[in-house]
């Protein structure tokens, strides 16, 4: 019994020993010191979660995210209520490119710790990199409360709305974000952007031109100076400023792209489909390229071209819920009734209100003799037309309104 007690406070204050050793590497940056310290105090007490979590941070701070996951699990395994290990977890497993066990895990430690705003960015940051737009935007929105003085939330969010086809308001988020930081030529793109979308690419040109008084050099800038005149009719323009860029820099598969669209655009499909080859071609994951090859395909009837663009543009961008729903009608047109179901199936998760998907949809579903979906589907369809003819009486009466 004495020997028992004996050996028990031995380690005791060989723990507190250790602990205080541990603290000291840390002051001193001496992460190889502390890291010894604390794989000596988890072999004295194996049931910490603590520990497990120290280790596995000091190796993830010395670059071996791939060694550190195996302990951050093991400190969630031990105290799952450890919010501060999920967090860890998912950074780790987010930099050894597991980008699903990542989110869960960030969700975990945003759910253990829902004010940490840490916590909260990194999520939302994640969703907008694993193509969940509309989740960012409800995650940074509640961080941008909590750090209105961070510009990376504010350039997040406007991210997130911009995918999400919400142009004011990722204008007015990026706008928030130059607010904070005016020198960032980076966000100022973004914003111009961001406004040219909203409706106003005479504003986005002036974003755009005032960037490049400063920086005459910048390509993602000059590319966007195209993409502007696109939006404002000038389409003369957006090719003659576009082809100047490329014969300097032919490798911008952006300029190609957008140059494609001025070029479809002017009804020049043979240089436009030239054009979004060539994007393509450069930069194979760009998924609005596929998807204007596979318009400029159905427009040449070529469906069997078109199908497979439309399903390497929602390979590549998971949340194009237009490209989901034109590979669906598409299919739906070539008779192939499974693969119409599953695409119109992820358009009206990524957008309910369509009401054409939920139609087709319907007419699929009853195909397969699947009544109760095709029904439900239908149903969906006439609620949403409802709401819409409700609309449109509303406004005229509005504006009968204001004549009397």
């Amino acid at each position: 019994m004495v020997a028992s007690v004996s050996a028990a406070a031995q380690t005791a204050v060989a723990i507190q020993q250790l602990e205080a050793s541990a603290q000291q590497h840390l002051a001193a940056r001496d992460a190889a010191g502390a890291l010894s310290d604390y794989e000596k105090l988890a072999n004295l007490n194996p049931h910490s979660a603590v520990y497990e979590d120290q280790i596995g941070f000091l190796l993830a701070a010395t670059s071996r995210s791939s060694e550190a996951i195996p302990h951050f699990r093991r400190a969630t395994e031990l105290d799952p209520r450890m919010a501060q290990a999920w967090y860890h977890l998912g950074v780790a497993q987010w930099l050894a490119q597991q980008p699903g066990p990542a989110v869960e895990a960030l969700r975990k430690a945003v759910a253990l710790a829902p004010s940490h705003a840490d916590y909260r960015l990194r999520l939302g940051s994640a969703y907008n990199e694993t193509g969940n737009p509309a989740l960012a935007a409800a995650e940074l929105s509640r961080v941008a409360r909590q750090l209105p003085g961070d510009k990376e939330v504010w350039a997040g969010l406007g991210l997130a709305y911009q995918r999400q086809g919400k142009f004011t308001d990722a204008r007015a988020a990026y706008k928030r974000a130059v607010e904070l930081d005016p020198g960032d030529a980076l966000l100022r793109n973004s914003y111009g952007l961001a406004i040219v979308n909203a409706g106003d690419p005479a504003g986005g040109l002036r974003e755009f031109q005032a960037i490049l008084a400063r920086d005459p050099a910048n390509l993602h800038v000059k590319v966007n100076v195209g993409w502007a005149y696109i939006a404002a009719g000038r389409l003369k323009d957006a090719v003659a400023e576009l082809t100047q860029l490329l014969r300097d820099h032919p490798e911008v598969a952006s300029a190609h792209y957008d140059l494609g669209v001025a070029y479809k655009e002017l009804d020049d499909l043979p240089h436009a489909r030239a054009e979004f080859e060539q994007a393509a071609k450069l930069e194979p994951t760009l998924a609005e390229a596929h998807y204007s090859l596979a318009l400029t395909e159905l427009d040449a009837g070529e469906a069997p071209a078109a199908i497979e663009h439309l399903r390497a543009a929602v390979k590549y961008r998971p949340d194009y819920a237009d490209a989901w729903y034109r590979l669906g009608t598409v299919l739906q047109q070539q008779g192939e009734v499974d693969g119409a179901i599953e695409a119109l199936r992820h358009d009206v998760a990524l957008d309910a209100s369509n009401a054409g998907a939920w139609n087709s949809l319907g007419l699929m579903l009853r195909r397969k003799k699947d009544v109760a979906g095709a029904k439900e589907a239908f149903d969906k369809a006439a609620e949403l037309r409802r709401a819409e003819e409700q609309k449109k009486e509303d406004a005229l009466r509005r504006g009968m309104t204001r004549k009397n």
